[in-house]
Protein backbone atom coordinates (compact mmCIF):
# COMPACT_ATOMS: atom_id res chain seq x y z
CA UNK A 1 0.00 0.00 0.00
CA UNK A 2 0.98 3.42 -0.98
CA UNK A 3 0.32 6.11 1.50
CA UNK A 4 1.37 9.70 1.95
CA UNK A 5 0.62 12.91 4.01
CA UNK A 6 0.90 16.25 2.98
CA UNK A 7 0.34 19.44 5.30
CA UNK A 8 -0.61 22.92 4.56
CA UNK A 9 2.03 24.51 2.75
CA UNK A 10 2.28 27.64 5.57
CA UNK A 11 2.11 25.32 8.18
CA UNK A 12 4.93 23.57 6.96
CA UNK A 13 7.11 26.25 6.56
CA UNK A 14 6.40 27.20 9.72
CA UNK A 15 6.92 23.96 11.22
CA UNK A 16 10.61 23.97 9.30
CA UNK A 17 11.42 27.41 10.78
CA UNK A 18 10.16 26.38 14.62
CA UNK A 19 11.62 22.76 14.39
CA UNK A 20 15.23 23.59 12.25
CA UNK A 21 16.10 27.50 13.05
CA UNK A 22 13.92 28.52 16.43
CA UNK A 23 14.40 25.68 18.59
CA UNK A 24 17.90 25.09 17.86
CA UNK A 25 19.26 28.49 17.99
CA UNK A 26 20.40 30.85 20.81
CA UNK A 27 18.88 33.99 18.42
CA UNK A 28 16.25 31.97 16.09
CA UNK A 29 19.03 33.02 12.95
CA UNK A 30 20.83 30.78 10.05
CA UNK A 31 23.49 32.48 8.16
CA UNK A 32 21.44 33.13 4.62
CA UNK A 33 18.82 34.90 6.75
CA UNK A 34 21.56 37.94 7.62
CA UNK A 35 22.09 37.92 3.60
CA UNK A 36 18.44 38.45 3.32
CA UNK A 37 18.13 41.45 6.09
CA UNK A 38 21.35 42.13 7.76
CA UNK A 39 19.81 44.09 9.94
CA UNK A 40 18.48 41.02 11.98
CA UNK A 41 19.48 40.55 15.90
CA UNK A 42 18.42 38.13 18.97
CA UNK A 43 16.61 40.93 19.70
CA UNK A 44 14.41 41.02 16.24
CA UNK A 45 10.70 39.99 16.20
CA UNK A 46 9.98 36.31 15.42
CA UNK A 47 7.91 37.87 12.12
CA UNK A 48 10.86 39.81 11.43
CA UNK A 49 13.28 37.04 11.47
CA UNK A 50 10.50 34.32 9.77
CA UNK A 51 9.96 36.81 6.85
CA UNK A 52 14.17 36.53 6.48
CA UNK A 53 13.97 33.06 7.19
CA UNK A 54 11.30 32.39 4.37
CA UNK A 55 12.67 34.57 2.08
CA UNK A 56 15.65 32.14 2.12
CA UNK A 57 14.27 29.12 1.16
CA UNK A 58 11.99 30.11 -1.49
CA UNK A 59 14.88 31.89 -3.32
CA UNK A 60 16.99 28.85 -2.52
CA UNK A 61 19.60 29.78 -0.11
CA UNK A 62 18.35 27.69 2.49
CA UNK A 63 18.00 24.14 2.13
CA UNK A 64 16.32 21.45 4.20
CA UNK A 65 14.49 18.68 3.49
CA UNK A 66 11.81 19.36 6.28
CA UNK A 67 10.34 22.34 4.42
CA UNK A 68 11.45 22.15 0.89
CA UNK A 69 8.28 21.26 -1.41
CA UNK A 70 6.83 18.26 -0.75
CA UNK A 71 5.84 16.82 -4.39
CA UNK A 72 9.36 16.04 -5.29
CA UNK A 73 10.03 14.59 -2.14
CA UNK A 74 6.87 12.59 -2.39
CA UNK A 75 7.75 12.06 -6.00
CA UNK A 76 3.94 12.46 -6.56
CA UNK A 77 3.51 12.01 -10.09
CA UNK A 78 6.00 9.12 -10.05
CA UNK A 79 3.69 6.61 -7.83
CA UNK A 80 0.38 5.18 -7.95
CA UNK A 81 -0.71 6.35 -4.10
CA UNK A 82 -3.22 4.60 -2.94
CA UNK A 83 -4.25 7.76 -0.49
CA UNK A 84 -3.14 10.96 -0.15
CA UNK A 85 -3.98 11.94 2.97
CA UNK A 86 -3.82 15.66 4.67
CA UNK A 87 -3.12 16.44 7.57
CA UNK A 88 -5.92 18.78 8.27
CA UNK A 89 -8.33 16.19 8.06
CA UNK A 90 -6.07 13.04 9.59
CA UNK A 91 -8.56 12.63 12.42
CA UNK A 92 -10.84 11.16 10.31
CA UNK A 93 -8.35 9.73 7.31
CA UNK A 94 -6.42 7.86 9.50
CA UNK A 95 -9.01 5.12 10.29
CA UNK A 96 -9.81 4.58 6.59
CA UNK A 97 -5.47 4.03 6.20
CA UNK A 98 -5.37 1.89 9.18
CA UNK A 99 -8.41 -0.58 7.73
CA UNK A 100 -6.53 -0.47 4.09
CA UNK A 101 -3.32 -1.44 5.94
CA UNK A 102 -4.65 -4.02 8.39
CA UNK A 103 -2.97 -1.29 11.36
CA UNK A 104 -6.38 -0.76 12.81
CA UNK A 105 -5.26 -2.75 16.46
CA UNK A 106 -2.45 0.40 16.76
CA UNK A 107 -2.75 3.81 17.80
CA UNK A 108 -2.12 7.09 16.03
CA UNK A 109 -0.30 9.46 18.03
CA UNK A 110 -1.77 12.77 18.63
CA UNK A 111 -0.07 16.21 17.73
CA UNK A 112 2.16 18.11 20.12
CA UNK A 113 -0.58 19.98 20.75
CA UNK A 114 -3.09 17.20 21.73
CA UNK A 115 0.24 16.12 23.79
CA UNK A 116 -0.35 19.51 25.36
CA UNK A 117 2.99 20.44 24.42
CA UNK A 118 3.47 24.13 22.82
CA UNK A 119 1.36 25.38 25.21
CA UNK A 120 -1.70 23.99 23.70
CA UNK A 121 -1.13 26.48 20.25
CA UNK A 122 -0.93 24.14 17.40
CA UNK A 123 1.37 25.50 14.45
CA UNK A 124 -1.82 26.81 12.10
CA UNK A 125 -3.00 28.66 15.39
CA UNK A 126 0.83 30.55 14.86
CA UNK A 127 0.48 31.25 11.36
CA UNK A 128 -1.50 34.73 11.79
CA UNK A 129 1.44 36.22 13.88
CA UNK A 130 4.74 34.74 11.77
CA UNK A 131 3.40 35.59 8.63
CA UNK A 132 2.21 38.93 9.12
CA UNK A 133 5.40 40.71 7.74
CA UNK A 134 5.05 38.53 4.44
CA UNK A 135 5.25 41.41 1.22
CA UNK A 136 3.27 41.34 -1.62
CA UNK A 137 6.54 40.24 -3.41
CA UNK A 138 7.71 37.94 -0.52
CA UNK A 139 4.27 36.32 -1.29
CA UNK A 140 4.97 36.12 -5.09
CA UNK A 141 8.38 34.30 -4.22
CA UNK A 142 6.31 32.02 -1.71
CA UNK A 143 3.96 30.87 -4.05
CA UNK A 144 6.39 30.55 -7.03
CA UNK A 145 8.49 28.06 -4.42
CA UNK A 146 5.93 25.89 -3.41
CA UNK A 147 3.82 25.75 -6.73
CA UNK A 148 3.18 22.63 -7.34
CA UNK A 149 2.20 21.84 -3.97
CA UNK A 150 -0.79 24.27 -4.28
CA UNK A 151 -1.54 22.70 -7.62
CA UNK A 152 -1.14 19.22 -7.36
CA UNK A 153 -2.58 18.62 -3.32
CA UNK A 154 -5.47 21.17 -4.24
CA UNK A 155 -4.38 23.64 -1.28
CA UNK A 156 -5.64 26.91 -1.67
CA UNK A 157 -4.27 30.69 -1.54
CA UNK A 158 -4.98 33.15 0.81
CA UNK A 159 -7.05 34.61 -1.87
CA UNK A 160 -9.46 31.68 -2.36
CA UNK A 161 -12.94 32.15 -0.96
CA UNK A 162 -12.16 28.10 0.60
CA UNK A 163 -9.04 29.15 2.28
CA UNK A 164 -7.47 27.01 4.05
CA UNK A 165 -9.27 24.03 3.46
CA UNK A 166 -8.81 22.16 0.11
CA UNK A 167 -10.68 22.98 -2.92
CA UNK A 168 -10.07 20.57 -5.76
CA UNK A 169 -12.60 22.31 -7.89
CA UNK A 170 -10.29 25.53 -7.64
CA UNK A 171 -9.50 27.60 -11.13
CA UNK A 172 -5.68 26.77 -11.60
CA UNK A 173 -5.32 28.99 -14.41
CA UNK A 174 -6.56 32.39 -12.25
CA UNK A 175 -4.47 31.63 -8.83
CA UNK A 176 -1.45 30.79 -10.31
CA UNK A 177 -1.51 30.78 -14.20
CA UNK A 178 1.05 33.69 -13.37
CA UNK A 179 3.52 31.86 -11.91
CA UNK A 180 3.38 28.51 -14.44
CA UNK A 181 5.53 30.98 -16.75
CA UNK A 182 4.51 28.35 -19.67
CA UNK A 183 5.40 25.05 -17.77
CA UNK A 184 8.89 26.56 -17.31
CA UNK A 185 9.59 24.56 -13.80
CA UNK A 186 12.95 25.41 -11.96
CA UNK A 187 14.45 21.56 -10.91
CA UNK A 188 15.51 20.19 -7.89
CA UNK A 189 19.34 21.54 -6.97
CA UNK A 190 22.08 20.89 -4.61
CA UNK A 191 23.23 23.72 -2.57
CA UNK A 192 25.59 26.12 -3.74
CA UNK A 193 24.77 25.17 -7.46
CA UNK A 194 22.71 27.80 -9.79
CA UNK A 195 18.95 26.71 -10.66
CA UNK A 196 18.76 23.97 -13.52
CA UNK A 197 15.77 25.31 -15.58
CA UNK A 198 13.76 22.50 -17.12
CA UNK A 199 11.06 23.03 -19.65
CA UNK A 200 7.19 21.62 -20.19
CA UNK A 201 7.49 18.88 -17.27
CA UNK A 202 4.76 16.34 -17.37
CA UNK A 203 2.66 16.98 -14.35
CA UNK A 204 -0.44 14.82 -13.79
CA UNK A 205 -2.82 16.04 -11.61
Amino acid sequence: SLTVVSTRVRAKLLSGYRDKVQRVTEDGLRGPMLKVNPNLNINSSDAEKFAAFAEAVCTRKLFNVHFTPSWDKMKICNFPYDIVLQTETTNQQIHVVQEYTNTSQYEFPGSRTDEGKDDGISTLQRTEGYYKLFTPELWDKFYDYFLWDFVLMGYTKLDNPNFPYLDFEQDIEKEFGYLIKNNVEVATQEPGTEPTIELNPTVKR
